[in-house]
Order: structure tokens, then C-alpha cells, then sequence
């Protein structure tokens, strides 16, 4: 009987891995404010939220967590968007934090222009941290700030990416797949 139970909660797990693999292999596209994100930068996705690599990235591992659909603030979000959304950055964050051999994470939200906020759509930085990757711990929020200002920047300015290629960004997302493969 107990055997029964273990194969079938394999079985539905590798249902629902297959069904999250479709729904971002399908997807046509995804969104971070008025940009369309190459789904090659994608490498977690639910229905409501999904997981990308960081254009700018801060810190190894530094990535974002954002609702699918365009939100420009937190308050905007439904009540299962807001629980989708931290369970997504929970998830993503452990596993992104043992892939990088870390000790702790900062989660982060910029919400609104005057907080930071470079890019119209809700989104949550998640950093994986070290012992001393920071002389001071709470410096980051100030690199945070700075480096929404310069993608803002580059943004306004429709520079093309330079702080890293799609070809880089692919390849690390596919590394991290690979952590929510079943």
C-alpha cells in the first residue's frame, strides 16, 4: 500500500513538472514592464508568476521574481498574484541559495518611482548571500538603488544590452532550470 502511495505521488508529480514545462515552453512571451523578456531568459514560470535571470545582476545568482501579468505596484496585486508571487521568490530563492553555496538571501521590492523603481512592473530582487560579499550588510540596498538608476539609464536611453548578452543570460537560466527539473 505504501508503495502505491509513494508511485503515485511520483506519478503526479512528474504531471505537474510536465504541466509547468508547457506552460512556459507555450507561453509566447512574458513581460517586464513595456519589455518583452526573451523566454530564454525564463527559468521558472507558474501560471501567475515567473522567475528571470538579472540583465545587471548585483551579486552571482541575483535574480528577479515578477507576476505575469503587467503590474506597476505591489498594492495592484490580487491577493493570489501577492501569494504566488512570495511563494514563487520562496521557492526560487532556497534553491538558487544552495546552488550558490550561500548562507542567506535578501529579498528586495523597489515599489513606485521614488522607491527605486526603474521598471513599471511589480518585482522582487532575489540575492543569494555570502559572508562579506558586502563591507557593510545593508549596502546592498544602496547597489540595488544604483543599479536601477543605471538600467534606467541604459533604458531610457535605448541602448542595446551590454552588461551581458542573450546568449549569457540563456545559459545561466538554463543552469537554474535544470534546479526545477523533476
Amino acid at each position: 500500500m505504501l508503495k502505491l502511495q509513494v508511485s503515485g505521488k511520483a506519478i503526479l508529480s512528474t504531471v505537474r513538472c510536465r504541466r509547468q514545462a508547457r506552460q512556459m515552453s507555450t507561453s509566447s512571451s512574458f513581460v517586464f514592464g513595456p519589455y518583452k523578456i526573451d523566454p530564454r531568459e525564463v527559468f521558472y514560470a507558474t501560471p501567475l508568476s515567473y522567475a528571470m535571470v538579472n540583465l545587471r545582476p548585483l551579486l552571482p545568482g541575483h535574480v528577479l521574481v515578477c507576476p505575469r501579468r503587467l503590474v506597476p505596484r505591489f498594492t495592484d496585486l490580487t491577493a493570489d498574484e501577492t501569494s504566488d508571487l512570495w511563494l514563487t521568490a520562496q521557492k526560487v530563492g532556497s534553491r538558487i541559495e544552495t546552488f550558490h553555496n550561500a548562507t542567506s538571501l535578501t529579498l528586495a521590492i523597489q515599489d513606485g518611482p521614488q522607491a527605486g523603481q526603474s521598471v513599471p512592473h511589480v518585482h522582487i530582487h532575489v540575492l543569494p548571500r555570502k559572508g562579506g560579499d558586502f563591507e557593510k550588510n545593508d549596502e546592498i540596498y544602496d547597489a540595488i538603488d544604483e543599479k536601477e538608476k543605471e538600467l534606467k539609464q541604459k533604458l531610457d536611453l535605448d541602448k542595446d544590452r551590454v552588461d551581458r548578452t542573450i546568449e549569457e543570460m540563456a545559459n545561466e537560466a538554463s543552469q537554474y532550470r535544470s534546479l526545477f527539473d523533476c
